[in-house]
């Protein structure tokens, strides 16, 4: 993973990937954008761009 991915995904899938922490990808729960309030385009959390979500919305449980 590098350093601009890192950023792209949620604190959960980026443990996960740490060995031994494999089951913390069910814990994720930025599976959608939340837009900022009143704004056009801009994002308060950005959901997790993690390779584990199949689709956004749906987490892989392992």
């Amino acid at each position: 993973m590098t350093s601009s991915d890192s950023r792209s995904v949620s604190v959960e899938c980026a443990l996960a990937a740490k060995p031994g922490y494999e089951d913390v990808h069910a814990w994720c729960r930025q599976d959608r954008d939340v837009p900022l309030p009143h704004s056009t385009g801009l994002l308060l959390v950005a959901r997790c761009r993690c390779p584990c979500h199949r689709r956004a919305g749906a987490a892989v449980t392992r």
